[in-house]
């Protein structure tokens, strides 16, 4: 499958990305200037700092106590000075820096060596079963080339330049970031790079080297020249002291390899490695008819879209352009996909492009396992590793409490402390148990038994923190205290506004997947019970469960948990309940969804286990989009899913057609709206591919099958290969007129 088009990118949100999970880059393929854009994985602002307020535990009680009392006004002034990091902000992620070449004679037409022509037949594509992009043209009626990619095995990005024409390729180019935000820049022979130093941070150096055949490569200043050459490789190499204290060695020997494997050599790994790890999925989409879309360029398929047409096959490329995305975006020893994957421009990017743990980082994931990228999943698992221990220092200096805690965001040096002074987002205390619920899905897609019991420890720190931090509502019930409805508000009976709460639904749904997680870990594992809690931390939290007597094993204070936390409501429209009372929104068609999290990606709300719930789940969602929900790419991505689990195969087409009309850029990334234009962000792909998954089958937690679940008319006939199913087995399946013909399923349950 291949994404093309007929023109250059003219700017960043165009372009085409490729990555290796640590490295991206984005090209324009213009003619007369090339812009690659560059990013490496760990280039963060800043340092590690100790953001925990040092006031907050001795304010937690009365916070507790305002918000007991209905106070909300008081609890949330409170918590602003009380709660909130110190600094407010955690890092940003930052582009590594721009890679920009000029042609020589097609910068002007008219002028030059090419004797005023303009360049013609240009295709750009993406080759989504190699991940190599590359331009062609003609001018002069000769054909010039240009392909790119990352390497996985070698870890740099390659480039070549070739032509057919006999005066050859000309060009100088060099090294850029955000206005000249370098440290030290050189050129050497046929090589030139540069180098970023901060005192305490992340420092980074950036080399290119080139090869050419034909023609002569040299350096004045810090342009590197190419002139006459019939074909020339580059070869770039990013590395820092996140990774390597002697990061400039490390790039160094990173450009010697390379350069002495060749382009042919890891062009040819390249294909190898595709061919292994990626290429292990197929889906076809069809609608019974002869449609010649498929012959159009991405950009002009989508304005086809947008007038009314119809292109199944459109949304069969969108979904393994997703898989693309993630697979370039973790794997190996790369952080987990943030915001923007690993693909950004800005020196200050939306939301400084950090790792959203109250949807959008967990939302990444969701397609990981059943998508057959389960190896992708790894980078999110070494990331909680390091949020695991941060969070035991928050949990003991913030609340009082053993075990550990993170909140809604998180950077490069897995900071779990609060992020903002945004009460509606802030002061949430379930971003590491929304992470943590990923263990058990790994693990029940994989039967990797080493890697459970690797992870368990961190099950056991959620655990413990829950077993200090939860109290008693008047009823008996667990709950949470202080939280909130990310990132929701609710009217009050006074005519105000209020955000923090006791026991929102999304905090209960959680800890019913985490808890059923972890007690499903120790089954799996063999374990009646874990080791005794003992976790460092003062055990003088109100509402510490099983307090009394001898310290109760985890195992048991995970069941009594569960037994006492509160059930779901139903309020006066039908509606499932986000908070404990039946609270009116200023925002009715808010973004997040958080209460319907328990039908989806959770478990715990379903047809089979209460349909009323379900029902009511449903008028929740209906409500959200009849008051204008939907309007941000990774919501509606989370919508599909939902409507997906509700059976409603109308509504998952209406959405998903409204995701790549509405909120999606011509190169088919998500786009997000941010000031007056909008900005790209990845979750809304994943969460789309993880939606169109449930479409195509879904399984309940006895590994029980439904094939063709949620199937739209307009995708009638089709067929997939690859679809992971729990207990290590893959699905294949052809459909016609929207019923199963063929289906296998190979691989034994362990």
């Amino acid at each position: 499958m291949k994404l093309f088009y007929d023109r250059p990118a003219n700017k960043w949100e165009e372009a085409i990305p490729v990555g290796n999970g640590r490295l991206g880059a984005m090209a324009l393929m213009a003619p007369e200037r090339e812009v690659v854009f560059l990013n490496e994985d760990s280039i963060w602002s800043g340092r590690p700092l100790n953001r925990i307020n040092p006031d907050a535990k001795e304010n937690l009680p009365e916070i507790r106590r305002l918000l007991r009392e209905g106070k909300i006004r008081e609890a949330e002034k409170l918590s602003l000075l009380a709660l909130s990091g110190t600094p407010n902000s955690e890092r940003n992620y930052e582009p590594a820096g721009e890679l920009q070449i000029s042609f020589e004679g097609q910068e002007n037409a008219g002028a030059g060596i090419f004797c005023g022509f303009k360049p013609s037949n240009y295709r750009r594509e993406l080759d989504l079963t190699t991940g190599i992009t590359s331009a062609e043209y003609v001018i002069g009626g000769k054909k010039y080339c240009r392909k790119l990619f990352a390497s996985f095995p070698e870890q740099v990005i390659v480039m070549r330049l070739e032509t057919e024409a006999s005066q050859g390729i000309s060009c100088s180019m060099r090294f850029e970031r955000s206005h000249n935000k370098l440290d030290e820049v050189y050129g050497k022979g046929s090589e030139i790079g540069f180098r970023v130093v901060n005192e305490g941070g992340i420092s980074f150096a950036v080399k290119m080297r080139v090869k050419a055949e034909g023609g002569t490569v040299r350096t004045i200043g810090e342009h590197l020249l190419i002139e006459g050459a019939k074909r020339a490789d580059m070869f770039l190499a990013i590395e820092t002291s996140f990774r390597h204290e002697d990061y400039e060695k490390a790039a160094a020997d990173r450009l010697d390899r390379a350069a002495a494997l060749g382009y042919e050599t890891i062009a040819k790994e390249q294909l190898k490695d595709y061919a292994e790890h990626l290429n292990t999925m197929e889906l076809e989409l069809s609608d019974g008819k002869d449609d010649k879309a498929a012959e159009l360029p991405v950009d002009k398929r989508l304005e086809r879209l947008r007038r009314g047409k119809k292109d199944p096959s459109l949304f069969a490329l969108y979904f393994m352009y997703g898989r693309y995305l993630l697979f370039s975006s973790s794997r190996g020893d790369s952080l987990p996909a943030n915001l923007q994957g690993i693909w950004n421009n800005s020196m200050t990017p939306p939301w400084d492009s950090k790792f959203t743990i109250n949807i959008n980082t967990e939302m990444n994931y969701w397609p990981a396992e059943k998508s057959g990228l389960s190896e992708c999943h790894l980078p999110l698992f070494a990331f909680l590793d390091r949020v695991c221990e941060n969070g035991k220092r928050t949990a003991r200096e913030m609340y009082g409490c053993r075990g550990s805690v993170a909140h809604h965001n998180s950077d490069v040096f897995a900071d779990t402390a609060p992020q903002d002074h945004y009460i509606p987002a802030s002061f949430w205390p379930m971003g590491e148990a929304f992470l943590a619920t990923h263990i058990w899905e790994h693990y029940s897609y994989t039967g990797d038994k080493e890697f459970l019991r690797r992870s368990l420890y961190v099950l056991e720190e959620c655990v413990d923190f829950f077993a200090d931090f939860l109290i008693e509502d008047e009823e008996g019930h667990l709950v949470t205290s202080p939280s909130v409805s990310p990132e929701n508000t609710y009217i009050m009976e006074d005519g105000s506004r209020g955000c923090m709460c006791e026991g929102p639904a999304i905090d209960t749904q959680i800890l019913t997947e985490l808890l059923t997680g972890y007690l499903r870990s120790l089954e799996a594992l063999g374990k009646e019970e874990s080791e005794s809690a003992d976790s460092e931390g003062e055990t003088g939290a109100e509402g510490k469960v099983a307090a009394e007597g001898e310290p109760a094993s985890r195992k048991a204070v995970a069941e009594d948990i569960l037994r006492r936390l509160p059930q779901m409501g139903i309020g006066r429209h039908g509606q499932l309940l986000e908070w404990r009372k039946d609270y009116d929104e200023p925002e009715p068609g808010h973004r997040h969804i958080s209460h319907l999290y328990g039908v989806y990606p959770g478990t715990s709300i379903s047809y089979e286990k209460d349909r009323q719930l379900m029902e009511a789940a449903k008028t929740s969602l209906k409500r959200r989009l009849a008051n204008g929900g939907g309007h941000t790419g990774w919501s509606r991505a989370w919508i599909i899913g939902l409507w997906a689990r509700f059976l409603e195969k109308d509504k998952v087409y209406e959405n998903l057609e409204a995701l790549l009309t509405q909120s999606t850029f011509d190169n088919l990334m998500d786009n997000h709206p941010y000031g007056p234009g909008h900005c790209f962000q990845i979750d809304g792909n994943f969460g789309a591919i993880a939606a169109m998954l449930e479409m195509l089958v879904q399984e309940d937690e006895e590994g029980n099958v439904k094939l063709l679940p949620a199937l739209p008319s307009e995708f009638k006939n089709g067929s997939v290969s690859g679809i992971r199913l729990k207990g290590g087995r893959s699905l294949s399946m052809k459909w016609v007129n929207g019923e199963v013909v063929e289906s296998s399923i190979s691989g034994r349950a362990f």
